[in-house]
């Protein structure tokens, strides 16, 4: 029978390696659930699988969308990696490999989504004024349209309080009326894993990526990139950082340090969010037998 395969976790906990021996050994394809990774202009930021590694395996959802189109969102990624999954199913796959830390579009793609409208027209609009005028309004326009939706959604995060309010402005309902609504689960079984970190060696792990991240190239990746004027841009941990570098002249040991700090809390959300799973199986890299041999024995 055909089976999906979910390898979740935080950042640096090594879900890419993992699912990419993995699907070696099971001749599978991967479906990349990290939402930054869909965007060919961050690379090193996002620490995409290289040129190498992609070519070993089948990758899907890797470059396929600029930071300058930003209607990818966790709807589109449901329908278009649910049409993915069923194509390589026919075509005789066994098994497919589901990876990436972004919570929100594995549950979607899995769970389903309260069906919410969606308007380009609308969103435009709302980005145009997020341009011209700033959060204040918005949020301004959240509070008093949806009060427990401005309670409950991370206000902080641009891209989530546009969308909330390109709902709340086509449909005229609240999000918690939206979430009411039935959703469409996935039909093929699926399997969970999650990758289970001592606390101070995850943390040890991401100060070590970012670092290597600079070696690689990511202040040269940043350099040609519109930080200042995109929405993504500002949002993402490894990017937003360095919009004070090169504004306030907030200094270069200092840029560094806050990625790793925010990739830090990032990994801890990360955390929160997979403690919801009643199905998940952790996997520990301290183990006698690895995390590919723990997941085998499952499957």
């Amino acid at each position: 029978m055909s089976k999906i395969v979910l390898i979740q976790g935080p950042t640096a906990s090594g879900k890419s390696s993992l699912a990419l021996s993995l699907a070696q050994q099971l001749n599978a394809p991967i479906i990349s659930a990290d939402s930054r990774q869909f965007y060919r202009e961050l690379n090193i930021g996002t620490a995409k699988p290289s040129k190498e590694e992609l070519d070993l395996v089948q990758h899907f959802f890797i470059n396929t969308h600029s930071i300058h189109d930003l209607s990818f969102t966790s709807a589109a990624f449901m329908k278009a990696g649910r049409d993915k999954i069923s194509t390589l199913f026919n075509q005789g796959y066994k098994y497919v490999i589901v990876t990436g830390g972004s919570g929100m579009f594995v549950d979607a793609l899995i769970d389903g989504l309260h069906e919410a409208p969606s308007d380009k027209k609308v969103r435009q609009e709302l980005n145009e004024e997020l341009n011209q005028n700033g959060m204040d309004s918005l949020l301004l326009e959240l509070k008093n349209a949806d009060p427990l939706a401005f309670q409950e959604i991370d206000i902080q995060n641009p891209m989530r309080v546009l969308r909330a309010l390109e709902i709340i402005r086509i449909s005229g309902e609240t999000l918690e009326k939206i979430r009411m609504k039935n959703k469409n689960a996935i039909a093929y079984p699926y399997i969970r894993f999650g990758i289970s970190w001592n606390r101070s060696e995850l943390y040890d792990r991401i100060n070590k990526r970012v670092e290597q991240m600079i070696e690689h190239g990511l202040f040269e990746e940043v350099k040609n990139l519109p930080l200042q004027e995109n929405v993504l841009l500002k949002n993402t941990v490894g990017y937003k950082e360095w919009i004070p570098y090169f504004e306030n002249g907030i200094s270069f040991e200092d840029t560094i340090e806050m990625i790793q700090k925010n990739s830090r809390n990032y990994a801890k959300r990360q955390e929160t969010w997979m403690r919801r799973y009643k199905d998940l199986i952790l996997l520990s890299p301290y183990e006698s037998k690895t995390m590919l041999e723990q997941i085998i024995e499952h499957i």
